[in-house]
């Protein structure tokens, strides 16, 4: 039963339970190594095992960090906390701060899935894919449809966008965390390399884009111009159908190359 829609996408009540513990959990992590030395001595020092899910609500992918509870944050004098909260700002970018507890419970849910949407260029539109699209991609993306416009609800898979492209065929992997070089052995045994855009309006070509010579994100169109993919690793993430171009201006960056690749019949 759907309980709410976020990002174009049904979520039930059992996932968005999931979702609070780990948005909003009582004990967070702050990153210490970017604050003034004199004022990172004054902040509590504290330990625990970040989940995965922790570890992307607040992107905890390099730095030092120490843990705080909610009481023991709000006790810090008003200056230290205002440090604390601009670190955070700025490693969150570009989504909004998560929040804490007693915060979830005022404001409801909705804070919730609005840091879930920001950061986001848009929502799924997998409900606007035509039929005859989703019937012909069958043949090459047997499992896309079904995915398409669903978040992961494993905990701590990471499930990310090289695993994503992968599940669309038909392996059993749309709860796994896929490295990169896993994704490169994948195409060079399955996809052949193609040039220019002629094929972009087909199933079955990868786009993979590169970034300073390494793989750094892949999605798959379905046909029609139309694409299926998965923004990042992060739980906040779901799996979507967006047009071609939508997805392709989305990833242009100065230092990255996107490539095509079509996948064996």
């Amino acid at each position: 039963m759907v309980f709410a829609e976020v990002l174009g996408v049904g979520v039930d009540e059992a996932l968005v339970t999931q979702w609070r513990g780990w948005f909003a959990p009582p004990v967070q992590p702050f990153r210490t190594d970017l604050l003034a030395p004199e004022i990172a001595a004054e902040v509590p020092i504290g330990e625990a095992k970040p989940t995965p899910e922790w570890e992307d609500t607040y992107s905890m992918y390099s730095g030092t960090w120490t843990w705080v509870s909610e009481e023991e944050f709000h006790s810090l004098r008003p200056s230290l906390r205002r440090s604390l909260l601009a670190v955070r700002r700025r490693t969150s970018r570009p989504k909004s701060m998560p929040a804490w507890p007693s915060e979830l419970a005022s404001f409801g849910d909705e804070l919730m899935f609005r840091w879930i949407e920001s950061g986001t260029v848009r929502p799924s539109q997998h409900r606007d894919v035509p039929s005859g699209v989703w019937k012909r991609a069958q043949t090459v993306l047997p499992d896309a449809e079904r995915l398409a416009g669903t978040f992961p609800t494993a905990g701590g898979t990471r499930a990310n966008c090289f695993g994503t492209v992968l599940a669309g065929t038909g392996l059993d992997v749309s709860e796994v965390q896929i490295g990169s070089d896993q994704f490169q052995v994948w195409l060079d045994e399955r996809t052949e390399p193609i040039t220019g855009t002629r094929c972009d309006d087909e199933p079955g070509v990868v786009f993979a884009w590169t970034e300073r010579g390494q793989l750094a994100h892949a999605t798959v169109s379905i046909g029609g111009g139309w694409m299926f993919g998965k923004g990042s690793q992060a739980w906040s993430s779901p799996r979507f159908a967006r047009t071609v171009r939508s997805v392709v201006d989305a990833w242009h960056y100065p230092e990255t190359r996107l490539s095509r690749y079509r996948i064996a019949r």
